[in-house]
């Protein structure tokens, strides 16, 4: 029978292998869990644990930024809508009172961009129909002031309001 079985019958807490854990620590482990107590404490230790995951984020800096990269380049819409959120919010254009309904229909119409411009080959923008800082009006960030057209259009358009 293994040790870490042993120690669960008798009802210990520890076990000792003698061997060392993946990071070299011949220590007592968890008989919950398997793992060695030096790994817990600097998991627990927030002194530590931010000095193992700075030197973990060097370590493998290429590799995380290639997931990241990889999520942006699969997740357009979402990408797009979470920054014109923030440009939005940074203007005061986006008003508290919105449900989440209305957040989600925002976020909708940006994915929709995305999905248009993907299977057309032809940029897609979502435009606000009252611009966000038109020179004689400005509208807010809801849905009902969002449309999604055609790049050039949105270009063409720029911040004017033809109401």
């Amino acid at each position: 029978m293994k040790p870490r079985q042993e120690a669960a019958l008798k009802g210990n807490v520890l076990y000792f292998t003698g061997k060392p854990c993946k990071h070299g620590h011949i220590t007592q482990r968890r008989t919950v869990n398997g793992c060695c107590t030096d790994c817990e404490e600097v998991k627990n230790n927030s002194k530590q644990r931010k000095e193992y995951m700075s030197a973990y984020a060097i370590e493998k800096r290429s590799k995380l930024r290639e997931i990241a990269s990889r999520w942006q380049k699969n997740n357009k819409g979402k990408v797009n809508a979470v920054t014109a959120e923030r440009h939005a919010s940074k203007l005061l254009r986006t008003p508290s009172w919105l449900t989440k309904e209305e957040k989600q229909r925002i976020r909708c119409y940006y994915q929709l961009s995305a999905m248009r411009t993907r299977e057309s080959g032809i940029p897609w923008n979502v435009d606000h129909i009252i611009p966000l800082q038109g020179e004689n009006v400005s509208g807010l960030h809801v849905p009902w002031n969002l449309q999604v057209i055609p790049a050039s259009d949105n270009f063409k358009k720029s911040n004017n309001f033809n109401g």
